[in-house]
């Protein structure tokens, strides 16, 4: 009797337990790759509490898996944790299409292939948009959405004007110099914590000396493709949010700063998605993970309790 006790309240110190820094590693895992047309550069932390669902993070459009640094270790402490850099980005493959489900179908290939079960995908962006494909087409693999700023209103083609710093940097990848003065000139997506209105401006995790980290490896035929395409496979975003199933939680800041989900948006999920919470962070726009990661984190932990896979079930 003691002894079953002292198991029930292990169990339950378990499903209730905190990050613990003291485990936690600096950076992602040693990079794999799945092979494929495109190739899919993708980073497991393996392990994981027996019980817990996996996580999956898709990050936004020019970002690539390192975006999610001040999340993913953190989240490992606990979970399985998979990223993947998606293609034209990072150290995946270029590709011929850069259609929105396109990007969509390869983040149902990394949950079936990879993963390998359900997970709760955790997407900003862009990658909030391919995590509502996965809970639309493959809702047997999809326990939780998290949505971060999710531009629900996919826009169609980019302004090539407010596009011609990117283009320029772009351009400059072949002399480090010149390239990182570029990118010091990139607009930001939203003010950053101090209003820095350029990466040029910004210390720390979104500096000019970080970022042409990510964008080194960008396919400029994404952004091209951007420039030139009306994207007609944005009209499935509403198919999509109209097939989800499972609970989300939508992570978003103010319209004001930069924020991609306007009020129409924000009803268009309310109306779609039974089991939808929403969490508005004042005084951020569209990038809160990386400006705020432990605001963040603290209201990623109650959903993620409350998602988690059933008593006594076995991680992958």
């Amino acid at each position: 009797m003691l002894g079953a006790v002292i198991a029930r309240h292990t169990a339950h110190v378990a499903r209730h337990a905190t990050y613990t820094p003291a485990r936690m590693p600096k950076r992602l895992p040693r990079a794999r790759t799945l092979k494929g047309d495109p190739k899919i550069a993708y980073y497991d932390s393996g392990g994981g509490v027996a019980g817990e669902p996996a996580v999956m993070l898709l990050h936004g459009s020019t970002m690539r898996s390192e975006d999610w640094e001040n999340v993913f270790p953190r989240l490992a402490t606990r979970y399985r944790v998979v990223a993947y850099d998606a293609r034209g980005h990072g150290r995946s493959g270029r590709a011929v299409s850069y259609e929105l489900r396109a990007f969509a179908s390869d983040a149902i290939r990394v949950l079936r292939e990879i993963v390998k079960g359900d997970a709760t995908l955790i997407g900003h962006s862009l990658g909030a948009l391919c995590a509502l494909a996965c809970a639309a087409d493959a809702p047997e693999l999809v326990r939780g959405l998290v949505l971060e700023d999710p531009g629900v209103r996919y826009p169609g083609r980019w302004e090539p004007e407010k596009e011609r710093p990117l283009r320029e940097a772009l351009a400059e990848t072949g002399d480090p110099k010149a390239f990182l003065r570029a990118v010091g000139k990139i607009p930001l997506g939203s003010p950053g914590p101090r209003g820095e209105r350029t990466y040029g401006e910004m210390r720390g995790f979104y500096a000019a000396e970080r970022v042409v980290t990510y964008l080194k490896d960008l396919d400029p035929a994404f952004v091209e493709w951007r420039l030139a395409t009306d994207d007609l496979s944005a009209g499935e975003v509403a198919g999509w949010i109209a097939g989800v199933r499972s609970p989300a939680l939508v992570i978003a800041g103010e319209t004001r700063l930069g924020s991609q989900l306007d009020d129409n948006g924000e009803w268009a999920l309310k109306k779609a998605i039974k089991d939808l919470t929403v969490k508005r962070f004042p005084g951020t726009g569209h990038v809160i993970h990386g400006y705020r990661p432990e605001p963040f984190l603290e209201a990623l932990e109650p959903f993620l309790r409350r998602v988690r896979a059933p008593e006594g079930a076995t991680g992958p």
